[in-house]
């Protein structure tokens, strides 16, 4: 920045003006010409272009002429040139100082003013106080008139002066061009510049109105919405009071400035059209044509109102909220992103699914007949090739599956289980009595799927042997032991069999029947050679061939079964006498005459009836007829 500044003229003294008393004073300034502006007569920090941050003071002392500070009213200030194109303020402050001049010693008193600045040259504003400031004291009063930055806006003020004369140095601050505190103008080469300022320190509501002091009105009071305010000016819009009806008023018609023409704050909805503002209904509800943020109703102005889902201000897709003022997704009609496809719904099944993409399983939206869509192509995930679940029966060989038939049927080849349809593979079909997964005997169900039990054809624990089948007599019985006398099962070949080898309890080691005959000795038998031929060396019951024994046998003529003479049939089993030459037992020929003799045989006398006779072959033939009769019956009780 460098310092830029007019013509110079020759500098001038003059003395403050005199202070004559309040009613009716005379304004207050250190300039010998307080009316006049000379043009390309301003140094100023700045370019070209724009200038930068300069503030210019003066400094009063009021109390040394005896006028209280809260008798300022107004500050009149002259402007050289002020650029006409751009928002453009400057800011009026009022300071306090109680010793030199710098930065460090000023207390602000009051409010900083705002003073909108149109495009002018070589004039004179005056700023009313409003209020009038309220202070009282014995330091000396600074008056700051501030230009701000115009870089951004390409703003430019040059304060106005002359070289008319000062009874008090003009100040300036500037630190874009190296003036970081309050410097008087004569410190840096510019002794005649002298800024035009002038205080007003009249009083509003004397009854008299000061035209010099900004007044357009004074009705005697201070009293604001009567017709003539607090500040000496007529009751309106714009004259820098607020009164009933206003919302604020910075005593200008300006809008934009943050007080609006019509003495609403510059917004949407005050019903004032300002920049950035493309409409202004003077409420800030939407959807009534011009929304609340005065731009007119439509997608993408930022406002939702009714049938918008959002409005981010732009039509945009993509961005979250799209050109249909929708949030952005799948659904919404308009194809974004990864989208193939977007028909305003998230149903599948119409020609584009819910997920936006073209109907297709792997597509990772479940579909019409599919059970499931993971999206991708990879089987045993979850969600295999034809999107269906990951398991048995779904039509895809996966991991830990021997086979797939697309079903759960048992039997088929392939069974629930996916494995074939076996013997072992844990799953019971046809003609199999259980499956428990394996093909070991012995655990509950046999390798050949049978449950454990005789006739399997497996040889479980406790088996002799299993042949498959419950028949006995082909080599293993029907419980499992192998075909033989003693096993308890009765076969071909054996009287009975009672699953032991002990002779004499009814079935002997044979298996035949206890009894004399079967070719076991019992208990009561001298011997058992398994017929019942007598004469053989065992007789037929079972008691060796000899005399006495009971059997009559080749060379015996009777046995009674004792060896006792006298009896009928002696010790040599042959029939005894009886004494008299008669034949004993037998009896004699047939004429002749016997009788029975005491301890013989039974002998009839000749010429006797043949009763006895006939009665005696009787007797015979019924013992003959006997004796293979009572064996027979042994045997079956046996």
């Amino acid at each position: 920045m460098m310092i830029k500044r007019g013509f110079l003229g020759f500098l001038c003294f003059g003395a403050m003006l005199g202070f004559a008393g309040i009613a009716g004073a005379e304004p207050i300034t250190q300039n010998t010409d307080p009316n006049t502006i000379l043009p390309a007569h301003s140094v100023v920090c700045g370019n070209s272009a724009y200038t930068a941050e300069n503030s210019y003071y003066r400094a009063f002392d009021l109390y040394g002429l005896g006028i209280p500070a809260s008798a300022i009213r107004s500050v009149q200030f002259g402007i050289q040139a002020a650029s006409a194109f751009g928002p453009q303020v400057v800011f009026v402050k009022f300071y306090t100082l109680a010793s030199t001049l710098e930065l460090a010693n000023l207390v602000q008193i009051g409010s900083t003013l705002t003073v909108p600045i149109q495009g002018q040259q070589t004039s004179l504003l005056t700023v009313p106080l409003n209020p009038n400031l309220s202070f009282d004291t014995q330091d000396q009063i600074v008056v700051e008139i501030n230009s701000p930055d115009g870089a951004e806006t390409g703003a430019v003020f040059y304060m106005g002066s002359n070289a008319a004369g000062q009874s008090a140095p003009s100040y300036i601050y500037a630190p874009d061009c190296g003036l970081t505190e309050i410097t008087d103008f004569a410190d840096i080469g510019y002794p005649n510049v002298h800024i035009v300022m002038t205080l007003d320190v009249g009083v509003c509501g004397d009854g008299l109105a000061e035209a010099h002091a900004g007044e357009t009105c004074d009705d005697g009071n201070t009293d604001s919405g009567d017709g003539c305010d607090a500040n000496c000016t007529v009751t309106a819009c714009g004259n820098g009071v607020a009164t009933d009806g206003e919302t604020c008023d910075d005593g200008n018609l300006v809008s934009g400035d943050g007080c609006d023409m019509n003495c609403t704050p510059t917004g949407c909805g005050n019903n004032v059209v300002t920049d950035g503002e493309a409409c202004d209904d003077g409420n800030t509800v939407g959807g009534d044509g011009c929304d609340s943020n005065c731009t007119v109703t439509a997608c993408g102005n930022g406002v939702v109102t009714q049938g918008e889902a959002c409005d981010d201000g732009n039509l945009v897709n993509g961005d979250g909220c799209d050109a249909n003022c929708t949030p952005t997704g799948c659904g919404n009609s308009i194809v974004t992103g990864g989208e193939l496809c977007d028909d305003g719904n998230t149903v599948g099944g119409d020609g584009c699914d819910g997920n936006c993409l073209n109907p297709a399983c792997g597509n990772g939206f479940v579909g019409v007949g599919e059970t499931c869509d993971d999206g991708n192509d990879t089987n045993g995930d979850g969600c295999d090739v034809n999107c269906t679940a990951t398991g048995c029966g779904n039509g895809v060989l996966t991991e830990g599956e021997v086979c797939e038939d697309g079903n759960t049927a048992d039997g088929d080849g392939c069974d629930s289980n996916c494995t074939p349809s076996v013997c072992g593979n844990g799953i019971k079909t046809g003609t199999e009595e259980c499956d428990d997964g394996n093909t070991d005997d012995g655990d509950g169900c046999d390798s050949n799927c049978k449950l454990p039990a005789c006739g399997n054809a497996i040889l479980n624990e406790g088996e002799a042997c299993d042949d498959g089948n419950n028949s006995s007599g082909d080599g293993c019985d029907s419980d499992c032991s192998l075909t033989a006398c003693g096993n308890g099962i009765l076969t071909l070949g054996e009287e009975c069999d009672d699953g032991n080898d002990v002779d004499g309890d009814g079935c002997d080691a044979t298996c035949k029947s206890t009894g004399c005959g079967n070719g076991i000795v019992t208990d009561g038998e001298a011997c058992d050679d398994g017929n019942d031929v007598d004469g053989d060396g065992c007789d037929s019951n079972c008691k060796a061939t000899a005399c006495g024994n009971g059997v009559v046998t080749e060379g015996e003529q009777c046995d009674d079964g004792n060896t006792t003479a006298g009896d009928g049939c002696d010790a040599n089993c042959r029939a005894e006498s009886n004494g008299e030459g008669g034949a004993g037992g037998a009896g004699g020929g047939a004429g002749g005459g016997g009788e029975n003799v005491e301890g013989g045989c039974n002998c009839s006398v000749a010429g006797e009836s043949d009763t006895k006779t006939n009665m005696g072959l009787f007797g015979a033939l019924f013992a003959a007829l006997l004796v293979p009769f009572r064996r027979r019956r042994r045997s079956a009780q046996a």
